[in-house]
């Protein structure tokens, strides 16, 4: 899909983050998922940001 240079430039500063990641012995991990407010992944979410952006034409 088309999403725009502004969606682009936000995947590139993301794979740029990844990269430069090091792990810490120390460091516990923790992930977020930012389809939700609470940051807890959920099914409902998960399907709204895989449709997210496409037309239902009937």
């Amino acid at each position: 899909p088309d999403l725009g240079m502004h969606a682009l430039q936000e995947y590139l500063e993301f794979c740029h983050s990844v990269q430069a990641w090091e792990p810490t012995e120390t460091g516990l991990d923790e992930f977020t998922w930012s389809w939700e407010a609470n940051g807890k992944y959920s099914v409902r979410s998960a399907y709204a940001a895989k449709f997210w952006g496409r037309e239902v034409i009937p």
